[in-house]
Parts: structure tokens; C-alpha cells; sequence
């Protein structure tokens, strides 16, 4: 008898509660003992990746079989959270479509791979080793061999987390829904069925008729019926299934080969288990998606004529408050839309007990970033970081995001002016110079964030009581310029002046604070404050 695992009826997901301890939950245990003094607080999976995914999972879980009607009635269910016998009567209908093994459809997998390409359980995991990186004895960070097999939990979360994240993985072996290692935005709650339902979309914000989930519904669970896939079939629209399916999506055809499984130690959590999986099977040209908008990730415009909205994905420079604009508010000059869960956010939950549940760090509530850097089929980085949501009142709501995108963009504008100038103090040709100085940007953001974010509370209390900004714009030019001079300083070595071309380096500095270079120009005119030659004038 093959193996089974149930994915709504057993436990497999991590999960650390309030004190500290650590167990193991099946996803309608959620709100076990959430009145209590120790609730469950968050996920706590072997792996970060892991950690975003299954917070997804849940999501998207609840969003399945659980969407409410409208805020009246999101708010009951955050305020009075459901029982875990009252969630696992909404989850049973649709428990037979998450069973990872067994003899008829497996959770996110395709069972006409039988005859497919064999692969060693580590190429599961996102990170590691490619063939090209073994054979050339690349592979100096992550190394080959340290995952030889794993429990049928972290299969599971590696499965979820791949076919979610999925990057380019060669020819038919499409990306995820959202492209490879999207951006995601989680509203974080102080505990986790609350950080789960803050990100579930209310029906009437949905584009679906809003029928109950059942098991054999393929338009949810694609793996519960033909996938259509292969080199000549279309791209799979919203038009041709539920919304659900954003959560569900399954772009590569990948079979976990159980009949192989042995008694083992995992070798991601430790677990002994007497199923042991170290092989997959998997076949190119699985379902491609096209259209899509994903309900908890951030999109943009490839340029204003295009009407296609585009997933944010993560760059070098990591999570720092440049994302906030795009990712707490809308980034208006790139095209840039928040994710719909976030942009919801503010009207569910006015002044009240709602805000009050998710007013953490500061009094305010928090936004969780997470996502892979990916260059193709590589990951260079995974990334996440938090930070607050802060708004003005809706009166003054658009004053105030100008203020923030603007103190954003001058942010960015003088971080990359430091580094051209540290560039100049350097090299006789800056402009040739190949070199990474990312980490100036790095300490840039770091040394400004703490002045960022309260420059923003300042600036929503002061509209919110009619005052005025332009103290608050002139303090954060200020904070910009001195920082901008500290890190010029200690990049370009220009206090061993005997070690360096002296006159190069003097001049560099004179450009960093000339008040009338292009830069420093750009800079005061995102912050509104006029030009110092023309207000002489």
C-alpha cells in the first residue's frame, strides 16, 4: 500500500507558540488555544522559504473554504476566531484533494510523470546545486550532498514552496504564477490565525460567483483533473479557472517518488520517519499561466502605455524602507500597485478593536516582505524584512503618500549619488569601474531608516491635525545630506589623504555637497523644496 499524508486532516505544519514552544499542527488546529495565554504565535519550519510558503498555504486555505461576505463579517471571525472543530467541518469537503500520496490524485502533483526524468530529492529545494555547479566544482556555498532525503512534511513544504516560487527551470519547465521567487506581503498579527485572516480578500472584492469548495473542483485544484499540459496548449487565464487557483497553482509536473522511500533521519528537520523520500520524477511543459493577479504580491506596469500588470520581484539591494512605496503605498511614477490584501487593509480596519489587534511595533501594524533574488533559474538571495503601515486619515491620504514617495525617491537619489561620488574619490575613470559598491546603498538605507519612519509619523500627524510638512521635508533633506557626507568619508578614505590622489578626492566632496549639482537638484525637487539659485532670485 502507497504511503498517505493528509494535508488537512493530519499534522505536519512547524509552529511556535507565544512561550516559546514549538509543535506540530494540521491546518484546522490553527486557533488552538487562541483565548488563552499561549496561542499559536507563528510558523517555524526548518527553512525561511518555508516559513512564507506555508503562511500562503494557510491563506489561501482560508480563503478557499472559509471567504467572508464582507468586513462585517471578516471582523466577527477575527474578533470571535472559529474553533478547531468548527474549521475542520469547513476544511473536510476538500481534504481529499490534499492527500500527498495514494493511488488517485496527490496534492500539487501530476501522476503522468511515471515514466519522467528521475532527480535526486535536493533538486526539490530552491538554492541548491545545479548540475553545472557540481560539474565544474562550483558549488562553494551550498554544497552538494547535505540533503540526501526528507520527512514527508518538508517534501511537502519543499513541494509547495517550488511549485509557489518556481523560477526558470529550463526549456518547458515553467516559472510560478507570479514568475520565479515573487515578491509577497503578509500583514503580520500578533498571532497567527490573525496574521493568516488579515491577508483572506472579502467575497465582495472577488471576481467569482463565490460557490462553496469541493474536492474534485479543478478549476481550484488543477491537479484534481486533466492539466492540459504541453508545448502547444494556451496559457492558463483567469478566464479558465477559479481565482483560488492563484494559490494553487501548479506550473511544474512533479511526482514524489514514495515507492523509493526508506526509514531515515530527515535531513531538514532531523525527524526519524519511516518514510524517507529522496526522489522525485518530473517532465517539462507543465501549465503556463498568463494574466494573473495575485491577491497577496505587489504589480507594476512595464511602461505607462501597457495595460499587462507585471509581479514585483526583489533586487540586490534586499528589503529596506525603498520598498515601502509599491509595497505599503501605490508607486504612482513607476506604475507600481499594492498588493490587494494591503490595499484593503486600511478600510476593514478603521479605529477600533480590529486596528488595535494588528497595532504592533510603534502602535502600528506591520507589513512582512519576503521573496527570492532570482537571475533566471538562480537564486542569489532570499530576503525578508517587516515594516510598519502608516497612513494619514483618507482626507488626507493623498498628501500624504506624495510626501512619502517623494521622500523615498530623494532617499534613493542621494544613496546613489554617495556611491558615484565614493566612485570619483577612487578611480580616474569612475564611469569603467565594474566594482560592487551596493554595500554604500546598504549602509545608506540602515543609517536612515529609524529617521524615515519617524519623519512619516510626524508627517501623518501634522496633516491629520492641518498642519504643514515642510519642516518635516527640510529635516529629512538634512538627515539625507549628513549621512550622505559620514559615508562619503569612510568609503572614500579621504582622512588618509597620503594614500589617495588628494585633489581627486577633495573634489569628489565638493560634488557630493555642491547644492547646485544635477543630483542634489533632483533630490530637493523630490522634496519639494525650491532651488536655493532661484529662490535667491
Amino acid at each position: 500500500m502507497i504511503f498517505i499524508i493528509n494535508l488537512i486532516t493530519d499534522r505536519w505544519i512547524p509552529v511556535r507558540r507565544r512561550n516559546g514552544e514549538r509543535g506540530t499542527i494540521a491546518p484546522w488546529q490553527i486557533t488552538d488555544g487562541h483565548e488563552g495565554d499561549n496561542p499559536i504565535g507563528t510558523i517555524a519550519a526548518p527553512r525561511p522559504d518555508f516559513d512564507g510558503a506555508l503562511v500562503q498555504f494557510l491563506v489561501g486555505i482560508c480563503q478557499t473554504v472559509l471567504t467572508p461576505e464582507d468586513d462585517e463579517e471578516w471582523e466577527e471571525l477575527l474578533l470571535s476566531p472559529p474553533s478547531g472543530d468548527e474549521l475542520r467541518a469547513k476544511l473536510e469537503p476538500v481534504a481529499p484533494a490534499f492527500n500527498l500520496g495514494g493511488d488517485g490524485p496527490r496534492f500539487m502533483q501530476d501522476l503522468d510523470v511515471e515514466d519522467g526524468k528521475d532527480w535526486t530529492i535536493d533538486n526539490l529545494l530552491i538554492g541548491m546545486p545545479e548540475e553545472t555547479k557540481i560539474s565544474k566544482n562550483t558549488d562553494w556555498f551550498v554544497k552538494r550532498g547535505t540533503v540526501q532525503g526528507l520527512c514527508p512534511k518538508c517534501a511537502t513544504m519543499a513541494l509547495f514552496t517550488l511549485q509557489t516560487n518556481a523560477p526558470k527551470g529550463g526549456r518547458g519547465h515553467m516559472t510560478s504564477i507570479r514568475g520565479g521567487g515573487p515578491m509577497t506581503s503578509i500583514i503580520l498579527g500578533p498571532t497567527l490565525w490573525q496574521t493568516v485572516w488579515a491577508n483572506v480578500i472579502n467575497q465582495e472584492h472577488r471576481d467569482c460567483d463565490g460557490g462553496p469548495a469541493t474536492a474534485g473542483d479543478s478549476r481550484r485544484f488543477p491537479w484534481m483533473g486533466p492539466l492540459r499540459a504541453g508545448r502547444t496548449e494556451r496559457p492558463r487565464t483567469p478566464q479558465d479557472a477559479h481565482p483560488d487557483q492563484a494559490f494553487w497553482a501548479m506550473p511544474r509536473r512533479i511526482l514524489l517518488n514514495f515507492e523509493s522511500a526508506l526509514p531515515g533521519t530527515c535531513d531538514l528537520c532531523g525527524a526519524e520517519d519511516d518514510h524517507r523520500i529522496i526522489r522525485f520524477r518530473t517532465k517539462p511543459n507543465g501549465v503556463k499561466y498568463a494574466g494573473w493577479v495575485h491577491p497577496l504580491s505587489p504589480y507594476y506596469r512595464k511602461d505607462k502605455s501597457s495595460t499587462d500588470l507585471l509581479p514585483l520581484h526583489l533586487q540586490p539591494d534586499g528589503i529596506t524602507y525603498q520598498n515601502w512605496l509599491g509595497a505599503v503605498i501605490n508607486d504612482k511614477e513607476k506604475g507600481t500597485k499594492i498588493s490587494q490584501n494591503v490595499a484593503l487593509f486600511p478600510s476593514r480596519t478603521p479605529p477600533g478593536k480590529a486596528r488595535q489587534i494588528y497595532s504592533g511595533h510603534g502602535g502600528r501594524p506591520r507589513l512582512w516582505l519576503f521573496g527570492y533574488d532570482m537571475v533566471d533559474k538562480t537564486p542569489r538571495c532570499y530576503y525578508q524584512g517587516t515594516m510598519p503601515i502608516i497612513t494619514a486619515g483618507e482626507e488626507y491620504a493623498a498628501s500624504f503618500e506624495d510626501l512619502a514617495a517623494g521622500m523615498v525617491r530623494a532617499a534613493g537619489e542621494a544613496a546613489n549619488n554617495v556611491r558615484w561620488c565614493v566612485k570619483v574619490a577612487l578611480f580616474d575613470k569612475p564611469s569603467d569601474v565594474k566594482g560592487d559598491l551596493s554595500v554604500i546603498t546598504a549602509r545608506f538605507y540602515q543609517a536612515t531608516e529609524e529617521a524615515f519612519y519617524r519623519g512619516l509619523e510626524d508627517a501623518a500627524s501634522a496633516l491629520s491635525n492641518g498642519g504643514e510638512t515642510s519642516g518635516i521635508r527640510r529635516q529629512w533633506l538634512e538627515t539625507l545630506n549628513d549621512t550622505g557626507k559620514q559615508l562619503f568619508d569612510e568609503y572614500s578614505q579621504i582622512d588618509f589623504i597620503d594614500a589617495i590622489d588628494a585633489r581627486r578626492a577633495v573634489n569628489a566632496r565638493r560634488l557630493l555637497t555642491n547644492p547646485f549639482s544635477k543630483a542634489n537638484r533632483a533630490i530637493r525637487g523630490h522634496l519639494g523644496i525650491p532651488d536655493e539659485k532661484k529662490r535667491k532670485m
